[in-house]
């Protein structure tokens, strides 16, 4: 959701002007969820010589430039000129580019918001992460540079590649957001929860493509990877006030694409249904994910210190559809095994599977 600031306490606007823009901040997060940018609404103050932050959302479908809160902010001409040429003139300003306070390349783009009258009552700012465009332009560059022609052919290649995985994401990130406005217009807690899960194995996809993207390389570090969507996950499915440690540690396992999106689908159905059944009544809890590979054989092991699924596992797994998907995963997608381990102490589940080629690094 959207952070708005009481906007009448801190700017000179009309109660009718300021409901516009909270009108606004209403579909701020849908904006940053689907545009994958940082979406902010600034409004001048009555100085009119800065402006200051009223509504911010910050994308749910990829990350964030910003680590923390910048709502209640101050932005001064020196720093923000784009805000105050707009805020003034009523005029936008597109494509223009910048650091953020993480040193991060951005480009800002900034459109008017004004009231029946046609007057300027706050600017719409989004903020989008361009370090792989300035990237792509200064390998463009050296293209241009080399002269040898099999070195041009494969520098090439590599940035069309690089650019479908990162096509494929922002297409894999769209439809995510998507799900989550069909979600948000269901009352049914079984249905939201069907969303829920349909979201986090889009998401889970997403990752090892924009890996694949950022990398310009054909063969995905699992073990990131499977680290980045166990956060996720911990982040957006533990209930409140409940804390969840999750740590990824082994051997680097490097897989292609295609057998990196089953294991990563597979790890994040097993750590979902760590989140789900392990901590019902507890506060806190663990879940630990270990790569250990052998010559050509490679486990996966998933463990929670939580009371788990119990014995009967056959029964759950056919009533669960995410079982149902790692079974079909791992035995016909990674022509492995799927075992389950369970104690007083927790549940451990574990696959293991072949690989050929490189393994580690």
């Amino acid at each position: 959701m959207a952070s708005v600031l009481h906007i009448d306490q801190v700017t000179s606007l009309s109660r009718e002007q300021c409901a516009i823009i909270l009108d606004m901040a209403k579909n701020l997060q849908v904006m940053a969820d689907i545009s994958q940018a940082d979406m902010f609404i600034d409004c001048l103050l009555p100085e009119g010589n800065a402006a200051i932050v009223v509504a911010e959302a910050h994308p749910k479908t990829t990350q964030s430039l910003y680590k923390n809160s910048v709502l209640g902010q101050i932005a001064f001409e020196e720093n923000e000129p784009g805000v105050l040429f707009s805020l003034k003139t009523g005029k936008p300003v597109i494509g223009s580019r910048g650091l953020t306070q993480e040193h991060i390349m951005m480009q800002q783009d900034i459109v008017p918001i004004v009231d029946p009258a046609g007057v300027t009552v706050a600017v719409l700012i989004k903020e989008q992460d361009i370090s792989q465009t300035i990237q792509n332009e200064k390998r463009v560059k050296m293209l241009t540079q080399i002269n040898n022609s099999r070195e041009k052919q494969d520098a090439i290649q590599s940035m069309i590649i690089q650019e479908i995985h990162h096509r494929v994401k922002n297409n894999l990130q769209v439809i995510s957001s998507l799900l989550r406005l069909q979600m948000r217009r269901s009352s049914s807690e079984e249905v939201i929860e069907v969303f829920r899960d349909s979201v986090s194995r889009i998401s889970s996809m997403a990752m090892v493509h924009d890996y694949l993207a950022q990398n310009g390389i054909e063969e995905v570090d699992v073990a990131f990877v499977m680290g980045q969507i166990a956060t996720l996950l911990v982040s957006s499915s533990s209930v409140p006030d409940q804390h969840i440690d999750v740590s990824v540690h082994g051997e680097q396992l490097f897989l292609p694409s295609n057998r990196a999106t089953s294991v990563v689908l597979v790890v994040n159905e097993l750590i979902q249904n760590s989140i789900k059944h392990a901590f019902p009544l507890r506060d806190e809890g663990k879940i630990e994910i270990s790569v250990n590979c052998r010559k050509h054989m490679v486990t996966i092991t998933v463990s929670d210190n939580g009371c788990g699924m119990g014995a009967d596992v056959s029964s759950h797994a056919a009533s669960s559809l995410g079982l149902q998907l790692v079974h079909m995963l791992v035995e016909e997608e990674l022509q492995g095994v799927l075992s389950f381990f369970h104690s007083n102490k927790g549940t451990k589940a574990s696959i293991t599977f072949p690989i050929t080629g490189r393994v580690m690094e």
